[in-house]
């Protein structure tokens, strides 16, 4: 049922200033406007949703666990197409509720979650969409870049020429409906950025979450944080896209005003301590049922303000218990009626959904049946080409990062080369500092990759939430281009130094070689604390003990001949190790005496077992740290 009471308005493309004649080939044929994933075809039914914690309570003594209640049993059933308000005081689980029946709670939780009256499988996250707090967006992007990002990785079309033209104009439509058209070529932006605004912001990300073809769109607090027109436009264009394809919005809102609040057509209203509802049902009948209980809101400017104050339990005169009582004893009975009414009659499940929606975007059976079934929308391909598009976008619009990359890498050369000049016409016991600085320098500027990588990682973790790539795909992607990055600064820099300290060119080639195995595997060692480490400050002390043990045992400080019996592991392990011993046998070949000092082997299998440990040791590492990225620091729920 609609808030106005009135029959659905059905938003024309020329509300919005766009023509949806279709886009039609020399032949004549058009994809149109019908190619869109949404037609309102999923209803929502939850059946007593509950969260509890469990908290230590008591002396240091006695620490007795305690069961503490969030969320007392909650069910509920929303019709396709329905604008959903949840609605409460803080503390009441409205957050906690939204992400159970999203499907992103990573804490445990009872009840039971339907789409069209099936429970809901892993194909869920193909046909709903999450849009958190957060507007989690790369800065250096655009706005329509972000949103046909998303479209890109949930709606498999082709990239012929009719289908990249048909892919921009459902992107632009997307982009009128919530009223982004005229800042589509602007960057998100961020603190140091300039951007578009917080408002439009919160309508960008709303836009991502609706421009896949989701059936069902999950917003948490979108309001949050705007003034009262940025919260209004932002609703209106949820209602918008409500209205145009039939999607289902069910929002987390704190006090709507008045104009807002008549946007929604339903309103599940909570109390807290512990959350429980005291209404669930149409936001138009609201005012209705609560004058029936004896508390009318007809005298005051905002009914929804009225509510709040009457079920708030920390507020003098509060109706709560009441309230709470009233509902289960009354409405809530009807609720579970409308969740077994929804459950009897089913309704498509979400494979059939994928599976039309591809056929109506023209996509082979033959070519998407098997990613029919997966958590993925698109092939491995597809994820691997968008996500490298993006990241060289990123990469060379962000000129002030590589000025700054360089820069300190010539700078780097620069420092360490003069303080070594001309140390290649010096004995050769004289030039092993040089060497062990040329190699230390590789992994102290490799400890950029950390800061780096965490800061990607915020944005992996809630797009790979959504399903929209894998993590192996984007880790190939950061290799590709974050190694590329990494090995030309090292490049210049050794380049730099080498030039400076008078060895002979013909060495130039052995020593590079050894010095960028060694850099690689320190590069991928990095990655490993960026996934591992909590946050910035924390990844230089995740870092340091694995980085102590490569330097010290590196076979110049700690060598074989001075190595403790117990600790030689470490040298085997080390990849400093093996690339400083490999590096001098092979500048000074004829010198003996350095070779028994040292206890270094230039045996040609010694050679072959260096090369392995380091290839070896690069592909562990790289491993781990898709492992650790995929595992840990994950977003908690």
């Amino acid at each position: 049922m609609r808030a106005n009471g009135d029959a659905p308005h059905v938003v024309q493309m020329s509300d919005v200033g766009l023509d949806v004649s279709g886009d039609r080939d020399p032949a004549g044929r058009g994809l149109g406007p019908e190619v869109s994933t949404s037609y309102g075809q999923s209803n929502l039914a939850f059946r007593d949703i509950s969260f509890a914690i469990s908290v230590r309570k008591g002396t240091r003594r006695d620490k007795t666990p305690h069961t503490e209640v969030i969320l007392a049993p909650i069910s509920g059933a929303f019709d396709a197409g329905n604008m959903v308000a949840l609605i409460g005081p803080s503390g009441c689980g409205k957050t906690t509720l939204l992400d159970i029946i999203a499907g992103k709670k990573t804490a445990p939780h009872e009840g039971q979650v339907f789409l069209n009256g099936r429970p809901r499988d892993k194909l869920y996250s193909r046909v709903t969409s999450y849009v958190p707090q957060q507007d989690v967006m790369p800065s250096f992007c655009t706005v329509r870049e972000v949103v046909e990002f998303n479209h890109r990785l949930r709606v498999d079309l082709g990239d012929t020429p009719l289908e990249r033209e048909e892919r921009q104009r459902i992107v632009n439509e997307v982009l009128g409906n919530f009223g982004l058209l005229r800042v589509k070529d602007q960057l998100i932006g961020d603190a140091y950025i300039r951007g578009i605004s917080g408002g439009q912001k919160r309508r960008t990300t709303l836009a991502r979450g609706f421009v896949g073809g989701a059936q069902i769109v999950f917003a948490d607090e979108p309001t949050s944080g705007l003034s009262a027109t940025d919260a209004e436009l932002c609703v209106r264009a949820m209602r918008r896209a409500s209205e145009s394809k039939g999607v289902t919005f069910v929002v987390v809102i704190h006090q709507p005003r008045v104009e807002v609040a008549q946007m929604f057509d339903h309103l599940l209203l909570m109390t807290a301590n512990p959350g429980r509802v005291v209404y669930n049902g149409p936001f138009r009948d609201a005012a209705a049922y609560f004058t029936k209980a004896g508390h009318s809101p007809e005298k005051v400017g905002n009914p929804s303000d009225y509510y709040l104050d009457v079920i708030t339990p920390d507020i003098a005169g509060n109706a709560a218990e009441e309230m709470a009582g009233l509902y289960l004893r009354g409405q809530a009975q009807e609720v579970e009626l409308a969740v077994r009414r929804q459950i009897e009659a089913g309704g498509k499940s979400p494979l059939v959904t994928v599976t039309e929606a591809a056929s109506r975007l023209g996509v082979s059976p033959r070519t998407n049946g098997k990613r029919q079934l997966g958590r993925h929308s698109v092939s491995w391909k597809t994820q691997i080409v968008t996500l490298m598009k993006r990241r060289l976008t990123l990469t060379l619009r962000d000129t002030r990062h590589l000025k700054i990359r360089f820069s300190m890498a010539s700078l780097q050369g620069l420092i360490v080369g003069l303080a070594f000049l001309d140390i290649g016409k010096k004995l050769p016991i004289q030039q092993l500092s040089f060497l062990f600085m040329l190699l230390q320098i590789g992994a102290l500027s490799n400890m950029a990759v950390m800061p780096e990588t965490i800061a990607q990682r915020l944005v992996f973790k809630f797009e790979n939430s959504d399903g929209l790539y894998s993590t192996a795909a984007a880790v190939v992607v950061d290799t590709a281009v974050g190694n590329t990055l990494a090995v030309v600064g090292n490049f210049i820099t050794t380049l730099i130094m080498f030039s400076l300290s008078g060895l002979d060119w013909g060495m130039f080639g052995m020593l590079y070689f050894w010095s960028i195995a060694y850099f690689v595997v320190m590069v991928n060692y990095f990655k490993i604390v960026g996934a591992v480490a909590p946050s910035h400050a924390e990844s230089l002390q995740v870092a340091m003990p694995g980085l102590m043990l490569f330097i010290l045992f590196n076979n110049f400080f700690v060598n074989q001949a001075t190595v403790p019996s117990f600790m030689r592991w470490a040298l085997y392990v080390s990849p400093m190790a093996w690339s400083v011993e490999q590096i001098i046998t092979g500048l000074y070949p004829h010198d003996a005496e350095l070779k028994t000092f040292y206890g270094y082997d230039d045996s040609s299998g010694q050679t072959v077992m260096a090369l392995s440990v380091l290839v070896g040791e690069a592909i562990l590492f790289q491993a781990i740290a898709l492992v650790c990225l995929a595992k840990m620091n994950n977003i908690q729920r």
